[in-house]
């Protein structure tokens, strides 16, 4: 995965977790926006989300999409990594 990607992948998700709501189960609406359903499928193609079993409308993190949300491109490191998916797209 080349830099762009990953910065691409990194915005998504940060922008996911700013504007969509998680809720106390987990899950994290896109509010039936059709943005926030591709943006879904787009963490959850590289593993980052999973789709809900009740639709697209919801998402759920997975660890390696966590772990995504909690490293920062601008003061990364040889130390701090980038959490690849734990798929290839």
């Amino acid at each position: 995965m080349d830099n762009r990607q990953k910065l691409t992948l990194s915005a998504l998700a940060r922008m996911v977790r700013q504007y969509l709501e998680e809720r106390p189960d987990g899950l994290v609406d896109s509010y039936a926006m059709s943005a926030g359903e591709r943006a879904f499928e787009a963490l959850a193609a590289f593993g980052y989300m999973e789709m809900s079993e009740q639709g697209a409308r919801f998402g759920r993190w997975t660890e390696a999409g966590r772990a995504l949300l909690l490293w920062d491109d601008l003061a990364s490191s040889a130390a701090e990594t980038f959490p690849m998916p734990p798929v290839s797209p």
